[in-house]
């Protein structure tokens, strides 16, 4: 069974905008599925509206093909139930909630506010390298262009013409 995890929005956008680095690999993960991504309708609301924001400089159409993509490789869990451990920064506690609620086996973020509680229940919540040395993948010579190929201008152009045409 493959492993289920949150990721954090911040994870999300490095590994969407930066073709190289752990975060590239766990979006990797996520795109061929070799990991069960778990969302709240909060998490996807925080990442659907980080999308938009003008320092990304992505038409409405290319942040929307984004989300998307994201979107179709997700297990949405609804009915959300607070974990019994609380974060410092409340915006954070929807990531510990989905976590607590879908019951993932990780936490995927760089956020100290999340990286400091360490454990909610079964959820391990670990950086993005911890996570590819936990699952043991290796970096591949595709990884490099992964980021580039999907989500480059082009490519998120190229969802945007596709996403029209339905």
């Amino acid at each position: 069974m493959k492993p289920r995890i949150v990721v954090d929005t911040n994870v999300l956008l490095s590994g969407i905008f930066f073709e190289k680095g752990n975060e590239a690999q766990v979006l990797k993960l996520i795109l061929e599925e070799r990991v069960g991504l778990l969302a709240s309708l909060e998490t996807l609301e925080e990442f659907r509206e980080t999308l938009t924001r003008p320092k990304f400089n992505l038409s409405p159409g290319e942040s929307l093909a984004i989300f998307q993509v994201i979107l179709e490789k997700c297990e949405v869990i609804l009915n959300i139930n607070d974990a019994e451990v609380k974060c410092r920064d409340r915006d954070d506690q929807k990531f510990l909630d989905c976590a607590h609620t879908g019951r993932a086996e990780y936490l995927v973020t760089g956020d100290p506010d999340l990286l400091d509680i360490r454990q909610v229940g079964r959820t391990r919540i670990l950086r993005a390298a911890q996570l590819i040395r936990e699952l043991k993948i290796m970096p591949d010579e595709e990884l490099e262009k992964l980021g580039y190929r999907i989500f480059s201008k082009k490519g998120v152009a190229r969802l945007a013409a596709e996403e029209r045409e339905r």
